[in-house]
């Protein structure tokens, strides 16, 4: 679905389609002022007839003046304002072919509702209309005419006034719809940064404690915990990398993580020590924004595992259904806030990596819930009967 086209009143021509339609609208205002001062059939006319010189010097002065409106809108005003003035009282144009000044006027007039503010236009539109009453009352013209020559006059101006707060109601909804789309951004963002970092650095946090814990009686072990961070670290950064390239409209190096990244995502859980099954059961191809956000709640929900719950074991399920994906993380842990499992290096190391800390999982469990809203689905999470944390999202996608 195509979006729809602004409307006429609103949408802002080119440069060159200004300068088209107002060398048109100042040539058919030059013949119209042509005509009516060219008129001799007037009794009014009987006793003096304008030479034909001043008959084309007033067409002239009435028309020419609205090419150059956008430039000088109030000088412009001025000048039609005066040669129409002349005009009618001085019966070169008889007040039955007013329509001419009138017009040149109103043109000129609708610029200066357009593009001069309140405080500026308003003056030069009573101004205007209080001069032209009074020509035409001179030229003896009837309280209707004088009615008719005031509600034109104005209403050109009107239309102009009605075109600006259009325009300008157009560009505040316009910024607000910018304002929106950057805080939205902003918070997949923020989302996306979470995720890999709170992840990744959960692993690094706990093998740098496994390898001071152990690095004077297993050296081994240590070196290998030194490998795991520096591997970690490396793809941490490529992530981080890919996901500001994304900012600055960059191409990503790095495909988006999906579902069959999830087996690395257990084997980074399991070299902490916690024994993690996998199951998923996806036969359906998922689209990469509901596949990225069901590996991103699947490591989340994995993170909070290794940083809090001090479980032994974790269950990560997940289910495709047509139209949507169901993530289920469980553990047999005592839930947030408790340190790790005792009398095992990886239980000794996640609690030293995680003493004294006193960040709150809520963030992340925000961000969980974001995601499933962002797709239509559910998110909970909660203690498990008897023992352990569940964390459940679904995702839907449609048809």
């Amino acid at each position: 679905m195509t979006a729809a086209s602004p409307s006429f009143l609103i949408r802002r021509l080119s440069r060159g389609q200004l300068l088209a339609i107002d060398a048109l609208l100042a040539v058919a205002a030059v013949v119209l002022g042509l005509f009516a001062a060219g008129d001799t059939s007037s009794a009014a006319q009987a006793t003096w007839v304008e030479p034909a010189w001043l008959t084309a010097l007033i067409g002239l002065a009435l028309g020419v003046p609205v090419a150059f409106r956008r430039l000088w809108p109030v000088a412009m005003t001025a000048v039609v304002l005066v040669v129409g003035a002349f005009a009618v009282v001085s019966g070169a144009i008889p007040s039955y072919a007013g329509a001419a000044p009138i017009v040149s006027i109103g043109l000129v007039l609708y610029t200066v509702g357009v593009e001069l503010p309140r405080r500026r236009s308003v003056p030069v539109v009573v101004l205007s209309v209080l001069i032209l009453v009074v020509s035409f009352a001179v030229a003896e013209g009837s309280s209707f005419e004088l009615l008719v020559v005031a509600w034109m006059v104005a209403a050109f101006w009107a239309v102009g006034r009605t075109v600006r707060e259009r325009r300008a109601h157009a560009a505040s909804r316009a910024e607000q719809a910018t304002a929106l789309a950057v805080e939205q951004e902003r918070l997949r963002l923020a989302r996306e940064l979470h995720d890999i970092v709170a992840h990744s650095m959960s692993m690094i946090a706990i093998k740098a404690a496994v390898a001071d814990h152990v690095g004077d009686d297993r050296p081994e072990e240590m070196r290998a915990a030194l490998r795991v961070i520096g591997t970690t670290s490396r793809q941490t950064l490529g992530e981080i990398r890919r996901a500001l390239a994304l900012v600055r409209t960059e191409a990503a190096l790095q495909p988006a993580p999906t579902l069959a990244d999830l087996p690395d995502l257990a084997d980074n859980a399991r070299s902490t020590g916690l024994a993690v099954d996998l199951e998923v059961h996806v036969e359906e191809e998922l689209p990469s924004d509901v596949a990225l956000s069901a590996y991103r709640l699947a490591q989340e929900a994995l993170t909070n595992v290794v940083k809090h719950s001090g479980a032994a074991t974790c269950r990560v399920e997940v289910t495709g259904e047509p139209g949507e994906v169901s993530i289920r993380v469980t553990d047999d842990g005592a839930g947030a806030g408790s340190i790790g499992l005792p009398g095992s290096a990886a239980g000794d190391a996640r609690q030293g990596a995680l003493s004294g800390r006193d960040e709150p999982i809520g963030q992340g469990l925000i961000g969980m819930r974001e995601r499933a809203a962002q797709f239509g689905g559910e998110f909970r999470a909660g203690p498990r009967p008897g023992r352990g944390w569940e964390v459940a999202a679904t995702l839907r996608f449609g048809s």
